[in-house]
Order: structure tokens, then sequence, then C-alpha cells
């Protein structure tokens, strides 16, 4: 491998680098936030290259992730189209509205921005190693 091979192989390193971290991220982003209610969250990203790559990852969908991660108010739950709430351990049908008393966030897309500290050096470390051996 000459030295114009390493060159080349060298320039590919921040895309290649940022690709793989985004992917592990967003693995990483469906277990950390898994499911709420009938969403299944995960992330997706964007990478923008030139002379700096850079990698743009959003929580999909967003509004769950905040949930999540900063919890809720407390906050009135109606019926849907007229019928009768559901709850789980009731003895019978709620027609009217009930007053949810919020939920504490779990600090879940905080854990996925560590996790991307953490990782980054890593598989950016690998990814030169990888093009100069």
């Amino acid at each position: 491998m000459g030295l114009r091979d390493t060159a080349t192989k060298v320039r590919a390193v921040p895309a290649a680098a940022l690709d793989d971290l985004a992917a592990q991220l967003t693995a990483y982003a469906g277990q950390v936030g898994g499911k709420v209610g009938p969403y299944r969250l995960s992330a997706t990203y964007r990478i923008t290259g030139g002379a700096v790559a850079t990698a743009t990852i959003h929580g999909t969908p967003a509004g769950p992730w905040v949930w999540i991660t900063d919890g809720t108010a407390a906050h009135v739950v109606g019926p849907k189209r007229r019928r009768a709430l559901r709850l789980a351990g009731a003895t019978h049908p709620i027609s009217g509205s009930v007053i949810h008393p919020g939920a504490t966030g779990r600090g879940a897309w905080r854990k996925v921005a560590t996790q991307a500290q953490q990782l980054a050096p890593k598989v950016v470390a690998d990814h030169v190693h990888e093009a100069v051996t």
C-alpha cells in the first residue's frame, strides 16, 4: 500500500466514522427509548460532507422523546371519540375525563447524547487505525 492509497483512506475517515457512529447511536436510541404508548422510538440521522463532515441525529417521533426525557406535567386525559376510558384495575369504564398526575422523565435522550460523547472518540480512532494499517 502506497502513500497515495493511505491518503485516500484517511480522507474517507470522517464520513465513514460518522456513518458508523450514527448507525450505532440509532440502534442505542431504539434500546433506550423503547416503546411509549403506540410509538416505537428510534432515531434518524443525516450526514453532510464537505471539508468537515457533520452528523445530525434526531429522535423520532420527537414528542415522545421529550416526554421520556423531561417528563410531563399533570394534565387532563379525556375519552377519545366520546368513548369511555378503560383503565387497568378499574371495575368499569370511566366515562368522563381524569387528571393524569404527570410522569417523571427518565433522561432518555441525555443518555443517547452521553453515549455519543463516549463512543465518538473510539469509533474515530478505530477508523483511523484501519485506514493507516
